[in-house]
């Protein structure tokens, strides 16, 4: 993460009336404004931009998108009660039709993975097939979006992050982030120890080599990765892209298979791109039972 500035604008003066917060660094706005404003907002420009919008009741959530924007807000001032404050996200020039079914899609997964308030959505929308670069440009906004929500009040997505299994970068230190103590740490490893994983419908196995592991060929890789991946760990949802990609990972037989050993320098890597959830290096088992990560312990136990 790196820092950053929330503006907030008050058009009327009112504290109380609708709000206008944007980023230093963002490319959109989010106007948050309570029920009874949703006249005064209809005058303003946002309103007939493409955008994603939440409401939000007492204990209750409902995630939309609409291009413009304005036009759902109003039908859902007359079809839905339960809502009392609502936020939408526009940019003018920026967000497309696209790009925000995207955001939609990502945001219902998440709030259903979190389970903090009720969800009014009667389904699940799917993601729109969105070429690499639009892509990571709409991951880039829902991440911007979903650090500054809650700033403003919107808490529904936050347990995403705390209720995802982490990285235990002290003892196993992730791919995009090895540092000289974790490539010490592997290269003291012997060579050719083998470790299993079963989880989460998956069925892979590892086998330390020099400065760290090789995933080996014919293991399965979970089919769809947890919905906060993208957004927690953007890097190795990337990674586990370009892999699929360029077919290294591959479909066969209605699973996803790596086909041939790929290098990863950490475990917990490892690990997370087969899960497509952060995840330790506790899960991979030797065939002595122990985990790779109590291999880890000790090796930093032996060490200080």
């Amino acid at each position: 993460m790196r820092p950053f500035s929330l503006r907030v604008f008050v058009p009327s003066g009112d504290p109380t009336g609708v709000l206008i917060a944007t980023r230093d660094d963002g490319i959109g706005k989010a106007t948050i404004f309570s029920r009874p404003l949703l006249g005064e907002v209809k005058g303003r420009r946002e309103w007939g931009f493409p955008g994603v919008y939440l409401l939000v009741g007492e204990s209750k959530l409902y995630v939309g998108e609409g291009d413009p924007v304005g036009k759902r807000l109003e039908d859902h001032a007359s079809n839905k009660s339960f809502w009392d404050r609502a936020l939408f996200f526009t940019a003018e020039t920026r967000l497309n039709k696209a790009h925000i079914q995207h955001l939609e899609s990502k945001l219902v997964k998440l709030a259903k993975e979190t389970g903090v308030v009720a969800l009014d959505n009667g389904n699940s929308p799917q993601t729109p097939a969105l070429g690499e670069e639009e892509y990571a440009f709409a991951e880039n906004v829902l991440a911007d979006l979903l650090l500054m929500l809650p700033l403003l009040g919107f808490s529904q997505f936050e347990a995403s992050q705390a209720a995802s299994e982490r990285v235990d970068e002290d003892i196993d230190v992730p791919d995009a982030l090895t540092t000289a103590r974790g490539r010490s740490a592997y290269s003291a490893l012997p060579r050719g120890m083998l470790f299993h994983s079963t989880s989460k419908g998956t069925k892979a196995a590892i086998e330390t080599v020099d400065g760290g592991v090789l995933l080996k060929a014919g293991s399965t890789v979970a089919m769809e990765p947890a919905p906060s991946f993208d957004v927690w760990m953007p890097k190795y949802a990337q990674l586990r892209r370009q892999l699929i990609e360029s077919g290294v990972i591959a479909h066969q037989n209605g699973q996803l298979v790596v086909m041939q050993d790929q290098f990863f320098s950490s475990a917990s890597g490892a690990a997370t791109v087969v899960r497509g959830v952060s995840s330790n290096a506790d899960g991979w088992i030797g065939e002595d039972r122990k985990s790779f990560g109590d291999l880890l312990r000790a090796l930093k136990k032996k060490n200080n």
